[in-house]
């Protein structure tokens, strides 16, 4: 109501409130219309199969303000952050994927992106020919990630014993360094070391084409994820695809941006990308589907190989890692569908 005084009409507190809540609600739903989400912050990594979301950034697919890349050194630093909440998604491989559900958190492998066929490799120094000749020496290896696991599985192939080398913890930035000042004598590495440190004399020993299937990279994400960046999550794997499709279609264009973060030739380059296999949207929805039970006998083996080669402690819960909803979200062709909880 409004009531008259002698000198001037007062509005009553109803009134004044009502206003307050009025104007309140219009900034609430002027927030809301201009971002309903917070930023989705996302780990990565120079490795080569990684490059499409660099492609896909430097293309504007991922709206800067929105999705954000934090590019680490090593995916030792991208599960560092991770694990302390300072990223929402991380691109890691499969193996470190299992880590994470081993020490407890709540995680969806919400993506396949790459398969390694050859990328991931053991070096050596000049003057060290096979695998068995590594017995005694010292081996850089980045502690908990998919060079120690290919280690393992190198030496496993040479019939050497776990402790039959002196393994020699060197962070990923650091890889090229300790190789080229003598600090190992070899380096299990990943492209686009391995081919900046061919290029340089370095011998190859093994390479991911002995264990095919088994060094995976997947895109991670916390669970609570899924809900909060929901719209972010399903823009990112449109976009991760857009980029994939425009490396077959436009590869000079898509090498170029490629180039500038790798800082390979073109010749290197070339024989990088041909390490890496990546799979396509219906790989991924078919994969994925029914809480991925096309994965689920290979991630066993996984686990197994990794529990064997002390890498892998803690019971790791298989049945929920795998989940498809974002790649649904994407448009899985007919014939791919499934859903995981």
């Amino acid at each position: 109501m409004i009531r008259r005084s002698r000198h001037k009409v007062v509005v009553s507190p109803w009134w004044r409130h009502a206003a307050i809540v009025l104007v309140a609600a219009v900034l609430l739903l002027a927030a809301c219309g201009t971002r309903d989400e917070p930023p989705l912050r996302v780990a990565t990594i120079e490795w080569i199969g990684y490059q499409p979301l660099n492609i896909a950034l430097e293309r504007g697919e991922l709206p800067r303000d929105e999705i954000r890349l934090a590019h680490f050194t090593s995916n030792t630093e991208s599960l560092r952050a991770f694990r302390n909440g300072n990223v929402d998604v991380a691109a890691l491989t499969l193996d470190e994927a299992l880590l994470l559900r081993a020490d407890g958190h709540d995680i969806r492998v919400i993506l396949l992106m790459d398969y390694s066929h050859g990328a991931d490799s053991i070096l050596a120094r000049p003057g060290i020919g096979t695998l068995a000749e590594l017995e005694g020496r010292r081996v850089g290896v980045e502690n908990s990630a998919a060079t120690a696991y290919l280690l393992a599985r190198g030496l496993e192939h040479a019939d050497l014993d776990a402790d039959a080398v002196e393994v020699i913890r060197v962070d990923a930035g650091r890889h090229a360094e300790a190789f080229r000042r003598g600090e190992v004598d070899a380096l299990a590495t990943f492209e686009p070391i391995r081919s900046r440190l061919l290029q340089e004399g370095a011998v190859e020993l093994f390479d991911s084409t002995r264990i095919p299937g088994e060094i995976v990279d997947v895109l991670v994400a916390h669970r609570s994820a899924l809900q909060i960046h929901r719209r972010h999550l399903a823009d990112l794997v449109n976009a991760w695809f857009r980029a994939l499709n425009h490396l077959e279609q436009d590869p000079v264009d898509a090498r170029t941006i490629i180039a500038r973060h790798t800082e390979l030739s073109p010749e290197h380059l070339q024989q990088a990308l041909d390490g890496v296999q990546f799979p396509s949207l219906a790989d991924n929805c078919r994969a994925l589907a029914d809480q991925g039970q096309m994965l689920q006998d290979t991630t066993a083996r996984l686990v197994e190989h990794m529990r064997k080669n002390n890498l892998l402690f803690g019971v790791v819960e298989l049945d929920t890692l795998f989940d498809d909803q974002v790649v649904q979200s994407a448009g899985c062709p007919a014939g791919s569908t499934g859903h995981a909880g």
